[in-house]
């Protein structure tokens, strides 16, 4: 998958803006965080000088006996400087506190900021005060020797100012970073456009070269690069419409000859290469004949037949003809003529194949030969068996009345076989004239009735054999059909599900509706049918069992009329069936409206 392209002007335009803003962003983040942390230094430094002060003025009073008095000091300090001022003891008993009565407040001994008073050293922190419910910042400074202190005064501030004027101040910084910013990306555009500009008149100069437009006037540019870039376009512009002059002319020689051409022409050079091949070749050769110029003809060709040949002609340099099959997506016989091409003083520089696709006469002469095949054979056993048999009677055995009498039924059995399979010929033939020639009329029709009268017609044989016909169709179906041609494709299906059913044994009629079309179905529970033998079902005179196809009476014709049938209302026929439990032979027809 090639790489996603983007214009030269967002490459050159958005990296600057983003490091513009990134830079801008930095600097705002760095000044805010410097400004937090001298004011914060600055207040801790104050809050630090209030605590000595305070501890001064309550020097030899730090006493739980004391408490009260030195409440009272710190309650009337406190709120003349705006801080909070508490007196702990070492044991982390609270004497004093600016803000809220002592004896409420819980123990201190575990504050970080007091521990390392205690600890002899100043402690710092700063949290959310549960009991004021803000953020302040704590300054303790031990009272004592060093290691050794007997109590500790912390002072306490707000950090709310601190946010507010640090807000104010990041707001300021933001507003010039924006302004900045702004200015910057007005300079970047107006520099991106100033050199992306240029190289877009030249695309564009470039797709109308493509197009065919080579007279098109180049802008002048004042930057070296540009202008060199411009020249070598110019030069490249002049050699392409000579070029391309030459090619139209050579082009429209040789589509004088092939155009009108429905055979496949392939023309080779000395060296084994295409260098001419019509729409016709290239639809046989399944290849586009524009990306088949200039390759070898075995890229081409991929068929060995047809190199082979090609191969032949360079060896004998005399014409040849052969039968090529195609095997592609469908078998194709092609006719194929080979020669030798020569130039003025008849060397041979290369040679050329016509094609001609006979894949039709070739199949249609199989199909006839096929068929002849088969009539014959079929047509054959009856009429030698009613030969042979009238031959027995002229040689003396119609004298014989018992034998006489059993040979007539042998022959008139045979000659009504034969009757059956000129019948069901003619009604092929009927029907291939009938979808060839002329649209069949077809209305919405009521199914059911249809599906009585073909039962109807086959329920003589099936009560002679004892087997039960079952009707499976609701009253309100509909379907667009010829009902007597519908009714003749059920009456040979229902023959051959009775035909193949043992004594006692169901055959079940249905028809059912699936979405805009209609299945008429006939199920059997008799021997079933091998896999091998479905694909070939419906052909003509195909039997899965030939013997007992012909001592049943079966022409081999009767399912061949059940598929032109079906191809007639522009449905189709298929089966399931599993040896040994029976056979379903379905007819999909539309649903009326």
């Amino acid at each position: 998958m090639p790489p996603r392209r983007r214009r030269l002007l967002w490459q050159l335009y958005l990296p600057f803006i983003v490091v513009v803003t990134a830079a801008l962003i930095a600097l705002s983040l760095v000044s805010s965080r410097s400004q937090r942390d001298v004011y914060l230094e600055s207040r801790a430094e104050d809050l630090a000088a209030t605590a000595e002060l305070t501890r001064r003025l309550l020097e030899g009073r730090f006493r739980a006996d004391a408490s009260a008095e030195v409440d009272a000091v710190v309650d009337a300090l406190g709120p003349q400087i705006d801080t909070r001022i508490t007196v702990v003891l070492r044991d982390g008993q609270v004497i004093g506190d600016s803000d809220h009565d002592p004896a409420t407040m819980d123990n201190h001994a575990s504050r970080p900021e007091i521990e390392a008073a205690l600890a002899g050293r100043v402690g710092t922190a700063v949290r959310y005060s549960d009991t004021q419910r803000r953020n302040l910042m704590y300054v303790a400074v031990p009272v004592g020797d060093a290691g050794e202190a007997d109590a500790v005064v912390r002072t306490a501030v707000s950090l709310a100012a601190i946010d507010d004027a640090l807000a104010a101040a990041t707001a300021r910084v933001t507003a010039g970073g924006i302004v900045i910013a702004l200015l910057a990306a007005a300079g970047a555009w107006f520099v991106s456009r100033r050199v992306t500009r240029p190289l877009e008149e030249l695309k564009r100069a470039a797709a109308l070269y493509a197009a065919g437009e080579l007279d098109v006037h180049l802008p002048a540019s004042h930057t070296e690069e540009v202008a060199r870039l411009a020249d070598a376009m110019r030069g490249m512009a002049e050699e392409l419409d000579r070029r391309i002059r030459a090619l139209v002319e050579q082009r429209n020689e040789q589509q004088a000859v092939l155009s009108s051409m429905v055979e496949g022409v392939i023309a080779i050079d000395g060296d084994g290469r295409v260098i001419a091949l019509n729409e016709a070749g290239g639809r046989l050769l399944q290849v586009a004949p524009a990306a088949a110029l200039g390759q070898a003809v075995e890229e081409v060709a991929r068929n060995p037949e047809l190199q082979g040949l090609i191969a032949d002609v360079a060896a004998t340099d005399e014409p040849l003809e052969r039968d090529i099959v195609l095997h592609a997506l469908s078998a194709r016989t092609l006719q194929a003529h080979a020669a030798p091409v020569r130039d003025g003083r008849g060397e041979r520089i290369g040679g050329v194949v016509v094609l001609h696709d006979v894949s039709r006469v070739r199949r249609l002469e199989t199909v006839r030969s096929d068929f002849v095949a088969n009539v014959s054979h079929e047509l054959r056993t009856p009429i030698t068996s009613i030969k042979g048999f009238l031959e027995t009677l002229a040689d003396g055995a119609i004298d014989d009345p018992d034998n006489a009498r059993r040979f007539v039924d042998i022959a008139l059995r045979q000659a009504d076989r034969l009757n059956a399979i000129i019948e069901d010929l003619l009604a092929l033939s009927r029907l291939e004239q009938e979808s060839g020639q002329r649209e069949l009329p077809m209305e919405a029709e009521s199914v059911r009735p249809v599906l009585d009268s073909a039962m109807q017609v086959c329920s003589s044989k099936a009560a002679a054999k004892s087997v039960v016909l079952k009707l499976d169709c609701s009253d309100d179906l509909t379907a667009r059909m010829s009902p007597a041609l519908v009714e003749q494709a059920l009456v040979n299906l229902i023959d051959n599900a009775i035909k193949f059913s043992d004594a006692g044994d169901e055959v079940v009629v249905s028809a059912t509706a699936a979405g805009e079309s209609v299945v008429l179905g006939v199920r059997d529970h008799g021997s079933g049918i091998e896999p091998v033998h479905v694909p070939r079902l419906f052909e003509r005179f195909y039997r899965v069992d030939k013997a007992r196809s012909r001592e049943l009476g079966g022409t081999g014709l009767g399912l061949a009329i059940v598929k032109h049938i079906a191809s007639v209302h522009g449905g189709s026929v298929d089966v399931e069936s599993e040896p040994g439990r029976g056979s379903t032979f379905r007819v999909t027809l539309c649903a009326g409206t």
